[in-house]
């Protein structure tokens, strides 16, 4: 797949890139999840395979932020929970600081999908940082990835952040549930789901409970679980 950057080296990539981009992260990295169904280990690639340092660190009193992307060394700045105040730290170039709530707040999914987001940032972005580093003379540069996504009706007014946020947003959950095997997987948990005996006593609906169960497969949380078979045509939109 040929590289197509702006002048600023923002990737230009359109959604319907985005499993592409995503495969080409796995060939790289985890072939093996391209070829039988697994749950992707993000937080091994990130650190043994792509060389990147994960670091717990609360990053805003309000949880507002749930992870941050280091491109080069310097000082970063932390929340401070129990001084309640803001102070800085140093951090290595390659490092990843993730809120820890996202697990304790949210699920597993989350801190997943949050790896993974902040390592297409690493993997698809770092050249467009390290320029800024350079134009601005700063010592260190971060991107601060929010808990609420960029509005795709806003799009005409969108900076290169928001740009560079939307693409990871989409290109992390297609590397945790690659094309190439959620079909098998949802094949295989619909052929379970008649012989389950809670959905043949209507305590539970099937959907749901595939969607449950593909989530867990994947350590993912069931809202992306769900957006993912929809977008790949398994469930109706």
């Amino acid at each position: 797949m040929s590289a197509k950057v702006k002048n600023n080296l923002v990737p230009v990539i359109s959604k319907s890139e985005f499993d592409d981009e995503a495969t080409a992260f796995l060939n790289r990295f985890c072939p093996e999840a391209l070829a039988e169904p697994m749950a992707v280990p993000i937080a091994d690639i990130a650190k043994n395979k792509m060389g990147l340092t994960i670091r717990e660190e609360r990053l805003t009193e309000d949880f507002s932020i749930f992870g941050q992307m280091c491109f080069t060394s310097g000082l970063a700045e932390i929340y401070d929970r129990d001084k309640e105040e803001y102070r800085e730290i140093h951090v290595k170039r390659g490092t990843m600081i993730i809120d820890p709530d996202t697990f304790l707040q949210r699920n597993l999914g989350c801190m997943n999908n949050t790896i993974a987001h902040e390592s297409v940032h690493w993997f698809k972005h770092r050249n467009y940082h390290i320029l800024q580093s350079v134009l601005d003379g700063r010592q260190s540069v971060a991107f601060r990835c929010p808990t609420n996504h960029v509005s795709e009706e806003l799009v005409n007014t969108w900076k290169d952040e928001d740009w560079m946020e939307w693409q990871a947003n989409g290109i992390a959950p297609r590397i945790l549930m690659p094309k190439q095997t959620v079909g098998l997987v949802f094949g295989r948990l619909v052929i379970e789901s008649e012989g389950n005996p809670f959905i043949a006593a209507g305590l539970m609906p099937p959907t749901r409970w595939v969607i449950e169960q593909l989530a867990d497969f994947y350590k993912v949380s069931k809202q992306s679980a769900e957006i993912r078979l929809r977008e790949l045509g398994h469930l109706p939109l």
